[in-house]
């Protein structure tokens, strides 16, 4: 009988079917909406990484693209130079000049797709790494380029620039128009290098 007793002193209806109900419904009704934040947060993080993922991936492959595209073409011209060298002049080795351009055009090709691949095994922190770890390490973002700590106005520029970007290959480009003049070639594949130019 102590559970009469306890009872009948809290002044609650043991029997309230309604008490009972409201209660189970608010507890139903704070569960889904709970779920429901839930649900929208994580499909909300998806999209997010999907977006973020779709233009990187986009960005990647402009960016390979660029760099590669205009290397290959040129290895393609610097190949077809040395073949009409062979075809045109069979009692004739082909130019030093044309097989040392063919080596260091592929050589530059070689860093290229070596920079690509560096860049995929070894991709750079995201930004919600970086700020979280500047957060535990308690360090404050500098001012970037330029700032007062930078001594230099464009160092983060030249960091970007490497073997892959266009100093290389101006410079192969170069020196290719400089072999097909020095071989007499025909004007309009020295105007199709120089279109070349345009890809960097």
């Amino acid at each position: 009988m102590s559970w009469f007793k306890s009872v009948s002193v809290s002044g609650e209806d043991v029997f309230d079917e309604n008490g009972d109900e409201l209660n189970l419904q608010s507890k139903e009704w704070t569960s889904n909406m709970k779920k429901r934040i839930k649900d929208g947060y994580v499909e909300g993080v998806d999209a997010g990484e999907e977006a973020s993922l779709q233009a990187g991936f986009n960005q990647g492959f402009r960016e390979g693209v660029a760099q590669t595209a205009a290397v290959g073409r040129l290895k393609g011209i610097v190949s077809a130079i040395s073949c009409w060298c062979q075809i045109e002049r069979p009692e004739n080795p082909v130019p030093a000049s044309v097989t040392d351009l063919l080596q260091l055009v592929t050589q530059h090709e070689d860093r290229v797709v070596d920079s690509i691949k560096r860049a995929l095994e070894n991709p750079p922190p995201s930004v919600s790494d970086v700020s979280e770890s500047m957060e535990d390490l308690e360090v404050e973002a500098g001012p970037g380029c330029g700032g007062e700590e930078c001594k230099e106005t464009d160092c983060c520029q030249r960091a970007e620039t490497d073997c892959s970007s266009g100093s290389g290959l101006s410079l192969l480009l170069q020196r290719c128009v400089d072999v097909a003049t020095e071989l007499r070639l025909p004007q309009e594949l020295i105007a199709h290098m120089q279109e070349l130019k345009s890809f960097q």
